[in-house]
């Protein structure tokens, strides 16, 4: 059995909606855990020229999740590679299993799995 770790925000998704809300959560003195999940970065890891992101003309998919990843780390956010296979929201504090075994607690979940 793995080790069981508590948080006050768990965010479960790495695309610019998990990073973003790592970042915004940081900041707010809450400790999240961002759980990558099977492709950390999400789809823009795949995704060439990205023209719709305020401040960039132009920024390549991966090169921009490189920077949302290292924003959410400097503001104090726990980057963590794995995936969560079972999620229990029927009492808290909320449960995550993940594929390492780790258990995670969590007084608030975020659900940012994306498309």
């Amino acid at each position: 059995m793995g080790e069981t770790r508590h948080t006050k925000v768990l965010i479960i998704g790495s695309g610019p909606a998990g990073y973003t809300a790592a970042v915004y959560s940081a900041r707010a003195m809450l400790e999240p855990i961002l759980i990558q999940g099977l492709q950390p970065g999400g789809q823009l890891t795949i995704t060439t020229d990205v023209e719709n992101w305020p401040g960039d003309h132009t920024v390549q998919g991966p090169d921009l999740m490189v920077r949302m990843e290292e924003h959410a780390k400097a503001m104090g956010a726990k980057v963590i590679s794995d995936y969560i296979t079972a999620l229990d929201l029927s009492k808290r504090p909320f449960t995550a299993t993940a594929d390492s075994g780790t258990t995670y607690t969590a007084d608030a979940v975020i659900l940012a799995t994306g498309a």
